[in-house]
């Protein structure tokens, strides 16, 4: 028989089988991407009845539908999310935890590299005061976190790497997530690494499931390997962890974020305003940090 009629009937006979298989109802075996090609984590929910609060005083509110300049309105799940990080940060402020802190120190009056500083006019108007360490300076700071994220995603945790600052660059240095942070941040304070070493061990935490209400995703794109394609992957992945993370980041060094330093991420009063009752809600007992 010619050769090539061979090589024509190997691939039919294939295609029979595979044909016949399918009319019986047997399910083929799944095909699995190469190792080296990043997939999207999927971890499960948190659940707890001030969780649920915290979703229904966030349901409806000015914050949730406000209108964004050049964004538009927030997905649902965006506000949620930033709202259930900030009680998190919030009761980590009760314990006295070392980025905690860090998160809610009063404003260091250094507006080259603290994003409190720099925004301190804007915050008077509110009026929000960042002059005393504690709850305001760390409200302020969400505050600003959920323009900020606006700005750079549209509230999409699952944003991936700016195309337009092309790929000729390490890993370290790629965007990912809601706030577009970069691994090469890491390196700002011990207690950025050892946040992200938290996370990794505990995902349940992650908020992944409240996040992604109202968002369609692209499929991932990572760039390049290593551990900066590692930290892009669960910055995706853990929007939890993104947001505390990138608050960490603005009060350290404010010039990691474009929109920041063009002044462009809004502050918005209805967010204050919503991030006041989540604040007021954990106030009131004393186990509501159990359940976030």
């Amino acid at each position: 028989m010619p050769k090539n009629k061979t090589l024509f009937i190997i691939p039919l006979i294939l295609l029979t089988i595979i044909t016949q298989a399918h009319a019986k109802g047997s399910r083929l075996p799944d095909i699995k991407p190469p190792a080296d090609v990043p997939t999207t984590q999927t971890f499960p929910p948190q659940s707890g009845p001030y969780i649920d609060q915290i979703k229904a005083l966030t349901s409806g509110s000015a914050c949730e539908k406000k209108n964004w300049s050049g964004r538009g309105v927030a997905p649902s799940g965006y506000i949620k999310g930033v709202a259930l990080s900030f009680a998190r940060s919030l009761c980590r402020l009760k314990t006295q935890s070392k980025v905690s802190t860090i998160m809610s120190a009063a404003s260091t009056g250094k507006t080259g590299t603290d994003a409190l500083a720099y925004y301190q006019s804007v915050f008077a108007a509110i009026p929000i005061s960042v002059k005393v360490s504690g709850v305001e300076p760390l409200r302020a700071l969400y505050t600003l976190g959920i323009g900020l994220g606006m700005r750079e995603s549209s509230g999409s945790y699952c944003e991936g790497w700016d195309k337009s600052a092309g790929s000729k660059r390490p890993s370290s240095a790629a965007e990912a997530g809601a706030f577009q942070t970069s691994y090469d941040s890491m390196v700002l304070s011990p207690e950025l690494s050892n946040l992200y070493a938290e996370y990794k061990a505990s995902p349940e935490r992650c908020f992944q499931d409240v996040f992604k209400v109202g968002v369609s995703c692209k499929p991932l794109d990572i760039l390049g390997t290593g551990a900066g394609a590692d930290y892009q992957v669960f910055n995706i992945a853990c929007p939890a962890f993104a947001t505390e993370y990138a608050m960490t980041v603005l009060r350290l060094q404010r010039g990691h974020y474009g929109p920041i330093n063009r002044k462009e991420a809004q502050v918005a009063s209805a967010c204050n305003d919503l991030l006041k009752n989540v604040q007021h809600l954990i106030d009131s007992d004393p186990y509501a940090c159990q359940d976030i």
